[in-house]
């Protein structure tokens, strides 16, 4: 009886800044449904690309909470901007682990639907785990789980 070799992991974790990711690719992060990038990682994303915000903004204006589970892939430069849309709110009425971890699947099939012709390289935070409050390494499983390849950036 033979065993079957368990597949390599196609997520890789540094210890960089993930503005730093290659120019043409995606940055990856957790969004909620108000149009709100106030608070942890987000703001870096406001600061560095106001254009994003803007129809990141919008587009949450436009939709609401129906984006859950969806994801909005904003093209620029350097980098593309994916929002994953989690979470419907955020602080204190952030949704459940369990809700937006079934989100965050939802949201990256997406992404990974939009992410072609051509295919860019995915860089990402460690979403959902800081101001959502969700283990880093139940989000790592839904991704392994879609046989994503990424590069998750840890802070240094």
């Amino acid at each position: 009886m033979s065993q079957l070799a368990t597949p390599p992991n196609k997520i890789s974790h540094i210890k960089a800044d993930i503005f730093a990711a290659p120019a043409g690719s995606i940055l990856v992060h957790a969004c909620n449904t108000r149009g709100s990038w106030g608070a942890g990682i987000a703001t870096a994303f406001l600061e560095r690309y106001p254009g994003a915000f803007a129809k990141y903004k919008n587009h949450c204006a436009k939709h609401g909470e129906s984006l859950v589970g969806t994801c909005l892939l904003i093209r620029g430069e350097p980098h593309d901007v994916a929002c994953l849309f989690t979470s419907k709110d955020y602080g204190r009425r952030v949704d459940p682990p369990a809700a937006i971890l079934a989100a965050t699947k939802l949201a990256v099939a997406d992404l990974l639907k939009q992410n072609e012709d051509p295919v860019k390289e995915l860089n990402a935070c460690r979403f959902n785990s800081e101001r959502f409050g969700v283990a880093w390494e139940e989000t790592e499983k839904i991704l392994v789980e879609l046989d994503t390849d990424m590069t998750v950036y840890e802070r240094l």
